[in-house]
């Protein structure tokens, strides 16, 4: 039985009630899945799933081109030459199925099927395990195809085998619910704790990623772990007194200020950017422009502030790659560089940028620059 789009899109139920009707009908294409009881929360809980013959082939935030898939996969391998692998890909064989440029990548063994399958499984697990709490609306993407399977056979990811090991995960994690209460809760550092704290690694975590606005999921998601792992160091930094968990309508408050996106792979310009908008911003730290396009994707960024020269791409390539979406189309770029040439200038006004800044960059000039766009 296939249900119809209609039948599928109807209901607001839980997620195991969405994922039992697709797999039984032997659904293929895909459907965004929105939470639809988020409470006290003005933030949207989506994710896009792709479903081959009822088996789940793909669970993402957002829906990625061929290029961006390969480059997750990359990412979650820990794989550095992604560019190289998708170039050589791309000249063999149809740059519009995900499946043939991984076939094709995996003759080179850089990694296997097995190992996409792995690692795909577990950002499956990962993401459904968040909008699982909600009653969830779905509707399905008929103009949009992602052609992906795992395997010389394409199959596709048990929905059951997803359904049971994130329900093996909740045994683990009601250990921790007397600290960390959602995946969505928000950590916030206690007054005057940085100063107890002597261990190096904890005092620079807690600085770069805990700062009231920021859920749980987002700081995981941003150090590309799985907040299981993450939980036993907040389970104990909260009994140790460090930091508390926002929820409801202080959440909410704490979510309200504009966010500033900085790319730039030098730490010490990355923390002189969060001292001077600290106060009137969320800013939100990217290395490189991998980074910037993963945080682009999970967050509404009202400005970015962007280093021309990082590593595999420039600051003036990322501009012009973003100015060709339509999302991205209108975002204030604000380019920090310390080129300060006419013909500096010139490249990245028509790469895109709205002002360019010369290094080192005054604090007070920063914050006003950014307040003129924001």
């Amino acid at each position: 039985m296939q249900l119809s789009s209609s039948e599928i899109s109807q209901s607001s139920q839980n997620l195991v009630h969405h994922l039992s009707r697709l797999q039984k009908s032997k659904f293929s294409g895909l459907v965004k899945v929105s939470a639809t009881a988020l409470p006290n929360s003005h933030r949207e809980l989506t994710c896009f799933l792709a479903f081959q013959d009822g088996c789940l082939t793909l669970v993402e935030r957002t829906i990625p081109s061929p290029s961006e898939f390969v480059h997750l996969i990359a990412q979650w391998l820990k794989v550095g030459y992604a560019d190289s692998l998708m170039e050589y890909a791309s000249r063999r064989t149809n740059a519009t199925s995900v499946w043939e440029l991984l076939d094709t990548i995996i003759g080179t063994r850089a990694f296997s099927w097995e190992d996409i399958e792995r690692v795909a499984t577990e950002r499956m697990i990962i993401l459904l395990e968040q909008i699982m709490p909600y009653s969830c609306a779905v509707a399905v993407e008929e103009e949009t195809f992602f052609d992906m399977g795992y395997g010389s056979d394409r199959h596709g990811i048990d929905c059951s085998s997803i359904l049971q090991k994130i329900a093996q995960r909740q045994q683990v994690w009601r250990q921790y619910l007397s600290a960390i209460p959602s995946l969505d809760a928000i950590p916030r550092l206690r007054s005057g704790v940085l100063g107890t704290i002597h261990h190096h690694p904890t005092r620079q975590h807690l600085q770069q990623w805990v700062d009231g606005r920021r859920s749980f999921m987002d700081i995981a998601e941003a150090l590309h772990q799985d907040p299981l792992t993450l939980a036993p160091l907040y389970y104990r930094w909260t009994n140790e007194r460090l930091l508390d968990f926002l929820q409801g309508e202080m959440a909410v408050q704490s979510q309200a200020l504009p966010v500033v996106l900085s790319v730039d792979d030098s730490p010490i310009v990355q923390a002189m950017i969060r001292r001077s908008l600290c106060e009137d911003y969320e800013v939100i730290s990217a290395s490189s422009a991998m980074d910037a396009l993963g945080v682009l994707n999970r967050r509404e960024v009202s400005l970015i502030l962007l280093d021309v020269t990082m590593p595999e791409i420039d600051g003036l390539e990322f501009c012009r790659t973003i100015r060709k979406l339509h999302k991205f189309k209108d975002t204030p770029v604000i380019m920090l560089t310390a080129k300060d040439g006419l013909i500096d200038r010139a490249k990245g006004h028509m790469a895109g940028t709205n002002r360019y800044l010369t290094k080192p960059i005054n604090k007070d000039q920063l914050l006003s620059t950014v307040k003129e766009f924001v």
